[in-house]
Parts: structure tokens; sequence; C-alpha cells
């Protein structure tokens, strides 16, 4: 059900996915959705939340090992781009959502947990590379990236979504550098 609800806001976007449609293509009737998820908010936000999950796996610890700050911080950054690229509309979904008046509280805390775990994967990917990335300055990465987005969604997409986020990643990094010879 999640990886048909993800293919539907890539293919309609976030306004045309409909529980109707998501329960014809998986197959699943309506009331089953429904009662798995509690709303279309919800499952919506599943299945953006789930994409993200897919950066967090890349950066996982292990995964990262041997690599200096800078490449680690480089790796997040490419796999931030490659994830926007590939899916343009997953963190308007979540953006939509939790703007929404009327937004179910269960699915706000949905995302906010969500947004939560981005943070801890953020700053466990760091660990070990001789600089350490405190929580805050993990969520002031992820706040920069979730603007970075928005104006690349906003100016239409026309350029690589990398374009975008070069600014922010050179600002990270000059801060990893600074970081390394204890200047911040």
């Amino acid at each position: 059900m999640i990886d048909v609800t993800k293919g539907l806001i890539g293919e309609m976007g976030y306004t045309g996915v409909t529980l109707d449609r998501i329960s014809a293509e998986a197959g699943v009737a309506k009331s089953s959705l429904l009662w798995h998820f509690d709303s279309k908010e919800m499952l919506l936000a599943e299945a953006a939340i789930s994409l993200f999950q897919e950066i967090e796996e890349d950066l996982h610890p292990g995964s990262l090992a041997g690599l200096a700050p800078v490449e680690r911080m480089d790796k997040l950054f490419d796999k931030v781009a490659e994830y926007f690229t590939r899916n343009p509309e997953s963190k308007g979904v979540v953006l939509a959502l939790l703007f929404s008046d009327g937004l179910p509280p269960e699915v706000r805390e949905h995302i906010r947990a969500g947004w939560d775990a981005h943070v801890r994967a953020i700053v466990a990917g760091m660990e070990g590379s001789g600089v350490a990335v405190p929580p805050e300055m993990a969520r002031v990465l992820l706040a920069v990236m979730h603007g970075c987005y928005c104006h690349w969604y906003a100016n239409g997409r026309s350029e690589p979504v990398a374009r975008y986020l070069a600014p922010a990643r050179e600002l990270f990094v000059a801060w990893l550098e600074r970081g390394k010879t204890g200047k911040r």
C-alpha cells in the first residue's frame, strides 16, 4: 500500500491521490486502508516519510566508516539531492499536510517523529568522524534542506536541485572544517 501510494504521489501529485485510487491500484478495499492508517492524511504521511527513511539507511554509521567529516556531509547532500530529484512531490506532501487546517494530531505527531528520526540519523551519521554534529545543528541542517527544496520546487524544478543545495553544502562543509580546527 505504501509503495502504491508513493507511486501515485509521484505520478499524480498530492492533490490527485485519493483513497479510491490507492484502493484500486493496490487491490485493497478502501475500508482496509482506513483500518490500517485511520485516514488518507496518515497514509500519505507514512508514504512520504518512508521515502525519507531511504536517506537514513544510506547514512547508517557503518556505511560511513572511514569517511572524513566533509565526505560524510557530501554524501548526505548527494543523497538528499537524489531523493528530491527522484521524489519531487514527497517533501511537498509532508509540508502540505503539516500546514493543513484540521490535520489530525496523530498525523502531525507522525511527521514530527519522522523529522526527529532524520535529526538522529544525521547526528549518528557524523559520529566517529572526528567532528560531532549536535542535534541542534542537525535540526538547522534539516531546516535549510527543506528551504532549498521549497525554492527549487517553487521555481519549477527547471534546474537540478543540487544547484539549490550547493550554498548550504558549502556553508555546512565550512562549519565542519572550522570544527576540526576547534574554531566555531
